[in-house]
């Protein structure tokens, strides 16, 4: 059964993928003038490894539960979660190299951030209760 959920396994990867590379760059900045000079903050940075790990949990838990209750999810649930679990953590990564950036609601920063927790949370929210639903039904 070919379904859009199949899409959270490949993100879920892909994020893990970019953790693994956030794990070295983290590293690095411990260790090369050059990197420190990439990611002046270091705090930023591993808070976008942190969340991009918590995002790889989140798409493959939610491709393990719709697939377990063969839940065929909408795309735009499934691109909500998607988009969301890769932009959120690139606020931080952007932070880890521009700390002074502006971050008021109404900076470009704050408006593109903004736009991505929306979609987060109505991917994420959406997933839920679908699950939610399947589990209920399946009982």
């Amino acid at each position: 059964m070919h379904t859009h959920s199949n899409l959270l396994a490949f993100a879920g990867s892909l994020c893990l993928t970019i953790a693994l590379v956030l794990a070295w760059c983290l590293a690095g900045v411990r260790s090369t003038a050059f990197m420190k000079a990439v990611f002046p903050n270091y705090q930023y940075l591993l808070k976008a490894h942190i969340d991009y790990l918590l995002m790889t949990g989140l798409l493959m838990t939610f491709f393990l539960l719709f697939t377990h209750f063969a839940v065929s999810p909408p795309l735009v649930v499934v691109g909500s979660m998607m988009i969301g679990s890769f932009m959120n953590p690139v606020g931080f990564l952007l932070l880890a190299m521009r700390p002074t950036l502006r971050q008021e609601p109404t900076s470009p920063f704050g408006i593109v951030m903004t736009g991505s927790f929306t979609l987060t949370t109505i991917g994420y929210g959406s997933a839920a209760w679908l699950v939610a639903q399947a589990a209920v039904h399946a009982s």
